[in-house]
């Protein structure tokens, strides 16, 4: 099967990353792989790693820098270009740009292959105030885009339930025309190294990710005066860039409740593992996660979990088995937790055994590639038979 992978790229972070395990893979089983990477000027320097590491894996890659997000027809005629280049079986489309390029071009009959689709997110602006219910929705500019896009999408596929739901729920997906497929990845063997260079206080916790209003810092911060009470020298390490309104928003809190030794603000990290392996818990205050592979590398670090029991963080976790969910949003709760399972490391190693053990049994590789390949199958035969009827 030769397959065309289309995305606007900004950097090489989670939807990049799930690429870099896929394509391999694909091509491992005899299947052929070409990626569309459009880029805005802007983001060029944060683009540059992910193009060099598809050419390091001798993936095919065809590249467009643009000059904004505005240069719609110009990305629209890259993508045709491309596509007369070979006679493609599918075309595979990654969030909502490359969605509207490729519905454009199978709107204008400039497509005859299946196209179908991954959902990776939703606007960031409507999950950071609703998570992924759909309650709240307007018809607004991006619900627009969703909604064309996917009448020309022969068949969608989300990386959570949560997801799924809220597309359903929205009024973009039909039912039957999309279902769930979980990342799955093969990541690399951690050696439990205890390091002082990575290890600042008696019980240290770790967040990760982008800084951004959805992914909750503000609820984390709000329950630290309660872990501060049992244990005054703890630390918290906020791994990753972001919003430096919200930044400034987040130390603002702290030295107002006195908890500027506690934490430190380390920005982006590329050695991640060698902050987990030295921390006791990771937390994941998230108001939504599309999926979130840093609860996978969490687990592949064999450290408990704690998180708020919204998508797909309760798809990832199993109550009090792999990890703990906390009713949305009670940060008095949450700070009980964390010191509760600092208390108990060994009922927090139990977790975090058990974290791993679900990482590799579901969580892999081989399983997300399998259902893939299924879900493309099902997408071509389903094409086919809509050729005959018409």
């Amino acid at each position: 099967m030769k397959i065309l992978f289309v995305q606007k790229v900004k950097a090489l972070v989670g939807s990049e990353k799930y690429f870099l395990e896929l394509l391999p893979e694909l091509e491992k089983r005899g299947h052929e792989t070409t990626f569309v990477c459009i880029y805005s000027k802007v983001d060029k320097e944060k683009t540059l790693p992910f193009i060099a590491a598809f050419k390091e894996r001798n993936l095919k890659i065809e590249v467009l820098e643009i000059p904004s997000d505005k240069y719609i027809l110009k990305c629209v005629r890259f993508v045709r270009k491309v596509l007369k280049t070979q006679e493609f079986d599918l075309v595979h489309s990654h969030l909502i740009h490359a969605d509207l390029w490729c519905a454009l071009l199978k709107k204008f009959g400039q497509m005859k292959c299946p196209l179908v689709s991954t959902k990776h997110g939703y606007d960031e602006a409507y999950i950071s105030k609703h998570g992924f219910s759909a309650a709240h929705l307007t018809p607004n500019r991006y619900f627009k885009i969703c909604r064309f896009s996917e009448k020309y999408i022969d068949r969608s596929f989300a990386v959570s339930d949560g997801l799924k739901h809220l597309f359903i729920d929205a009024g973009i997906c039909k039912k039957e025309c999309i279902e769930t497929i979980h990342h799955g990845f093969d990541l690399p063997e951690v050696e439990n190294k205890k390091s002082e260079d990575y290890r600042f206080a008696p019980q240290q916790l770790i967040i990760l990710g982008r800084i951004i209003p959805f992914k909750g810092h503000q609820y984390l911060m709000e329950a630290l005066p309660v872990v501060k009470r049992q244990f005054p020298a703890f630390k918290l390490l906020v791994i990753g860039h972001g919003d430096e309104d919200l930044i400034a928003s987040l130390k603002k809190f702290a030295k107002e409740n006195e908890l500027t030794q506690n934490i430190d603000f380390l920005c982006y990290q590329s050695n991640i593992y060698d902050y987990l392996v030295n921390s006791d818990i990771m937390i994941v205050p998230s108001i939504a996660e599309g999926f979130g592979l840093i609860f996978l590398e969490a687990l592949n670090s064999k450290i408990p979990i704690i998180g708020f029991d919204v998508p797909a963080t309760n798809e990832i976790l199993i109550q009090e088995q792999t990890g703990i969910l906390i009713p949305p949003y009670d940060t008095e709760k949450l700070g009980l937790e964390i010191v509760k399972l600092l208390e108990n490391p060994t009922l927090a190693n139990t977790y975090a055994q058990a974290g791993y053990k679900r990482l590799k049994e579901h969580f892999s590789l081989d399983r997300m590639t399998s259902a893939t390949i299924q879900f493309y199958q099902q997408a071509v035969l389903l094409n086919a038979h809509k050729g005959k009827k018409e």
